[in-house]
């Protein structure tokens, strides 16, 4: 499902600034997926600089801040890249770019990368920014912080927390995963996760509504792990995000609702309730955790109304440079 082009045309066009050469900085991250981060890295600077471009490479959460910061300021920035998995690209998201954003897919899943047809070599990558076209896309929001892809409480954001903790190394390091690396924090959340009952209260202007269930998924892009197409027809630019509310509790049934968006029928059943929303709030009697874009999100801890957890929408905020044969929607 494509992207309306925003307008800004070629990206190849954009000003150098200041006289000097145009630069691309690139937000890396060595230890993405099966941990090949840093050899598509150095491919890409080779094939940056042979396009007459200059790289900055940030390496470290405060290169990548102080790199963000100068794109702001230096109108010579072509671009951002976002070098590794779903992962860094939210932590680049959540840096708040001023300038457009790309990814050199590296991670497990690369969603983002993968919707907007960024699968590509170092070479092809280089291409895109050299070449390529700026889509403008929403972003939700979660008490200040983004997310690109999905939001998720309850269930599955159990399996995230335990599978991003088995993660760690001894030094706070991650390691790098796989696909396989999620059977055991699956099976753990089957046997140990409490389900505890969420209330999901709709607060769009003129519309109001409260849904109950066991787990909540908030979607700005169609896919989830796996490529499963949780909401098929979700689009990135259109102001709105898709909620998907699974009613019943327990991990018989959470495994039922997986089936059905497998098949791709799970819209339409019995116990799942589908909205289209701007914004929502969330409350439980107990902690529930959250996932944002595939990384742990924290826990929505207060059950008093008083306090809920809200997501909101963030119309056309980022820029992503896409292949100049990306399919933009028509409008």
């Amino acid at each position: 499902m494509g992207l309306r082009h925003d307008g800004f045309g070629m990206v190849a066009g954009m000003e150098t600034g200041g006289g000097g050469l145009p630069w691309v900085g690139i937000a890396a991250n060595a230890h993405s997926g099966r941990g090949a981060g840093r050899l598509r890295v150095e491919r890409l600077v080779r094939e940056l600089r042979s396009r007459g471009l200059a790289v900055r490479v940030g390496w470290t959460p405060a290169e990548r801040s102080a790199m963000v910061a100068e794109a702001g300021r230096d109108p010579g920035c072509r671009c951002l890249v976002a070098a590794g998995g779903d992962g860094t690209v939210a932590a680049l998201v959540n840096e708040r770019p001023e300038v457009p954003v790309t990814v050199l897919p590296a991670g497990t899943e690369n969603l983002f990368a993968r919707h907007f047809g960024l699968r590509g070599t170092p070479a092809q990558v280089a291409d895109t920014i050299a070449h390529g076209r700026v889509a403008r896309i929403d972003l939700g929001q979660v008490s200040g912080r983004r997310f690109a892809l999905m939001a998720g409480i309850g269930f599955d954001a159990d399996v995230v927390t335990r599978h991003h903790l088995a993660r760690l190394g001894e030094a706070g390091r991650m390691r790098p995963t796989r696909r396989v690396a999620y059977v055991e924090p699956v099976l753990r959340a089957s046997f140990g996760y409490r389900f505890p009952s969420l209330t999901v209260a709709i607060a769009d202007p003129g519309r109001e509504e409260t849904l109950v269930g066991s787990t909540a998924f908030v979607f700005n892009l169609p896919r989830y792990a796996l490529g499963l197409p949780f909401v098929p027809k979700a689009l990135g630019d259109d102001g709105w995000l898709d909620l998907i509310v699974f009613r019943d509790p327990g991990a018989l049934p959470a495994l039922r609702y997986l089936w059905l968006v497998f098949r791709g029928i799970h819209l339409d059943r019995p116990g799942v309730s589908h909205r289209r929303v701007r914004r929502l709030s969330v409350t439980c009697p107990e902690p529930a955790p959250v996932q944002l874009d595939g990384d742990p999100g924290g826990a929505i801890i207060l059950g008093d109304e008083g306090h809920p957890w809200t997501i909101e929408t963030l119309p056309r905020v980022l820029g992503v440079v896409v292949p100049s044969s990306y399919a933009f929607a028509a409008g």
